[in-house]
């Protein structure tokens, strides 16, 4: 027997449906991932020190990693629903000038994403910590934003110097006036403030994490080892240091982490 809804019926069960209370389900459960964070700072051959990879070594490790299928990811593609099947991020602290020809060739050859992190007072001057290097201008940052695959990061605009205790080495008022001052001279400069810090010499805590909050840092690194497990946790990103004397037997540990 062939059954038909008139159209006052249809509209009392649509009714119904719409006023039925929604139902309960429980949360997406937290999306695992085990994804290798590179932490460079110095690309040259005039330096050599811990804090330094000569190119001729960031060039073979660039090379295994994509001859290896891995892929560089920004911090935003965190938040894609799609990822590579070997994502890996790569940073840089600080900002030196050699970045430029040493080490954005070879990103630009194998198509890798990376993060530099700008300590803002000297940026366009020197580094006269230790040693004087010269660091990356505004014009150069500008450049290097052009290209789509470098971001740009916060690693304070003047505490890099309190080698010891980093930001805890300052009250919450003067961390919160650092980070808004770099904030300032960042937009002005690019366009827009950054959602990147990384803590200089990886000292940081609770009280400084909601201060870079208040300052509009969402991606927040750290130097602790390990790899980034949870996607959308993003307050506390592992890195792995990169030394010049991570020959293979030594740069794999630090790509391949359980």
């Amino acid at each position: 027997m062939k059954m038909e809804m008139t159209r006052r019926a249809f509209l009392q069960v649509t009714a119904t449906i719409l006023i039925m209370p929604k139902l309960s389900f429980a949360s997406e459960p937290v999306r695992k991932i085990s994804l290798p964070i590179l932490l460079y700072h110095d690309i040259s051959y005039e330096v050599t020190d811990d804090y330094t990879v000569s190119p001729r070594v960031f060039a073979l490790q660039m090379e295994w990693l994509y001859n290896n299928g891995y892929r560089a990811i920004s911090l935003a593609d965190l938040e894609s629903n799609t990822l590579p099947d070997r994502p890996i991020l790569i940073t840089f602290d600080d900002g030196y000038a050699s970045f430029i020809p040493y080490a954005l060739p070879f990103l630009q050859t194998y198509g890798f994403k990376a993060t530099i992190n700008i300590i803002g007072q000297y940026i366009g001057t020197y580094l006269t910590e230790r040693i004087n290097r010269p660091m990356l201008s505004w014009d150069e940052y500008r450049y290097l934003a052009s290209t789509g695959l470098i971001s740009l990061g916060c690693h304070t605009d003047r505490l890099h110097s309190y080698y010891n205790t980093g930001v805890l080495g300052v009250s919450g008022s003067s961390l919160l006036e650092d980070l808004e001052r770099f904030q300032d001279n960042f937009t002005k400069q690019m366009g827009a403030p950054s959602n990147i810090i990384a803590w200089p010499y990886g000292f940081y805590n609770e009280k400084s994490m909601t201060i870079a909050q208040k300052a509009g840092f969402r991606y927040m690194l750290t130097s602790k080892k390990g790899a980034y497990r949870e996607l959308g946790n993003t307050m506390e990103i592992p890195r792995n240091n990169v030394t010049n004397n991570d020959r293979l037997s030594e740069f794999l540990p630090k790509i391949e982490v359980k």
